[in-house]
């Protein structure tokens, strides 16, 4: 929210699309981990900048979302659902409570099987000790930490989180503070690295674009580094052009699957489409039902540039696709056929694509 701005505020477009991705993501993720044979004993839902829980139309805030998505896919039994929720703002944890109450008059669950906490304090002091005092540790935890363009969290707590059983984060990243203050900013934004200041790189990047592309790269890695096998990062864009980045880390191949399935389903009424950070050119917008492939097609060329002469099978590109895109797999084999339709590349048998050398000469 802006410092010092009304609480609560006006809902923007791409957020309400990131509150649908985080509704079905959570309508996936709470069945797998507290339902049927192999359910854990408890998982932890936690945000660390939580907000008022509404907005001044009246739209429910994350919060809300995710103890509803909670209601609606996880039957009462044994397994204990935690939530947290942070934020620095009095104003917001008043209005939360409030809106937590009445919202749902009957309390969720039983006292034993739902444990709730909202705590004011900034997501650096105030998260991980919630997380202490709620014993959320050694269970899975869904971290959602919604920076609103702020420095994001700290590299200590990302690394506890990448270590801990089947745990997650979401993560909103503001790039615009570290282009604005890279001269200005101290060793407190390199530890939001890892303590790595390759991202101030930045300086001598002449577009915007590259400048965010490059502190993405950056923060790729450093998730990487904190241990979080699998990442997924997008560019959420609205129809004046403003974007929001989320990055997603998890150490399953099963979440990166449900998450890309869950950004793939967003509603179209919010007007907003998806760009891939890593496309270059950047200028296509995917269109939610009709995906426009173009991008892949780039991406997938630039694999196969990088591929034996002999090429890459079809699994390899969808494992790409599904790693380091933010496609599906299932968008691999048209796209591939309209490459080959374009003359762009060749396949000598079924199932293994290279690039069309007579083409790239011409």
């Amino acid at each position: 929210m802006p410092v010092n701005g009304p609480v609560p505020w006006k809902r923007a477009d791409h957020t309400g699309a990131k509150h649908d991705i985080y509704r079905r993501y959570l309508q996936r993720w709470f069945p797998i981990l507290l339902g049927g044979s192999n359910a854990y004993p408890s998982a932890t839902y936690a945000e660390g900048f939580a907000g008022p829980g509404v907005y001044l139309d009246d739209h429910p805030g994350s919060p809300v979302i995710a103890v509803q998505a909670m209601l609606d896919k996880v039957p009462e039994s044994g397994a204990i659902v935690k939530m947290i929720f942070v934020d620095d703002d009095q104003r917001c944890v008043e209005s939360l409570r409030h809106q937590l109450t009445t919202r749902f008059p009957q309390r969720p669950r039983t006292p034993d099987t739902f444990r709730l906490k909202v705590a004011h304090g900034t997501c650096t002091e105030t998260l991980e000790p919630a997380l202490d005092a709620m014993h959320a540790w050694g269970q899975p935890i869904l971290a959602v930490l919604d920076s609103w363009g702020n420095v994001p969290v700290t590299f200590d707590l990302l690394t506890r989180l990448a270590h801990n059983q089947s745990s997650e984060v979401i993560i909103t990243l503001g790039t615009q503070p570290f282009i604005r203050f890279v001269s200005t900013m101290g060793q407190e934004a390199d530890d939001v690295f890892g303590g790595d200041p390759t991202w101030r790189h930045i300086d001598t990047m002449a577009s915007a674009q590259a400048k965010r592309q490059h502190i993405l790269t950056c923060y790729r890695q450093t998730l990487s580094t904190a241990g979080f096998k699998y990442l997924l990062d997008f560019e959420l864009v609205d129809t004046r052009g403003e974007s929001l980045y989320l990055v997603f880390g998890t150490n399953h191949r099963r979440g990166l699957e449900k998450m890309k399935d869950s950004l793939w389903e967003v509603d179209r009424i919010y007007g907003v489409g998806f760009r891939d950070p890593r496309d270059e050119q950047a200028e296509t917008l995917f269109e939610l039902t009709d995906p426009a492939l173009a991008p892949l097609g780039r991406l997938l060329l630039n694999r196969l540039e990088d591929a034996p002469a002999t090429g890459c099978r079809v699994e390899e590109l969808r494992e790409f696709t599904l790693f380091e895109t933010v496609y599906r797999p299932q968008h691999v084999i048209r796209t591939l056929n309209q490459l080959r339709a374009n003359g762009l590349i060749a396949s000598d048998e079924p199932g293994l694509y290279r690039r069309s050398r007579v083409r790239l000469a011409s």
